[in-house]
């Protein structure tokens, strides 16, 4: 619910609106019937840490890379898509 919050305090600020306007009720509704947004939010600020914090690392070796991507179950890139 905390996330939501933030979110929609958020949104509104960008659109300059205030949060009792119809377009940031209608934000508010989205995110009161999506009970997964707090997750989905969570998850995102996450991996941007993640990718803040190994941003400039060595590239990982290949078996540590193979078991991130099974883990996180997404397709292993291919070599030239390391290279980019």
């Amino acid at each position: 619910m905390k996330i939501q919050k933030e979110v929609l305090n958020r949104v509104c600020e960008y659109l300059g609106l205030d949060l009792d306007s119809e377009p940031c009720r209608q934000v508010q509704n989205y995110l009161n019937s999506n009970p997964n947004c707090d997750v989905f939010v969570d998850n995102l600020k996450k991996t941007v840490q993640i990718y803040k914090v190994t941003e400039g690392c060595e590239e990982l070796p290949d078996d540590v890379c193979r078991k991130l991507f099974t883990n996180l179950k997404l397709n292993e890139p291919k070599p030239s898509d390391k290279e980019k």
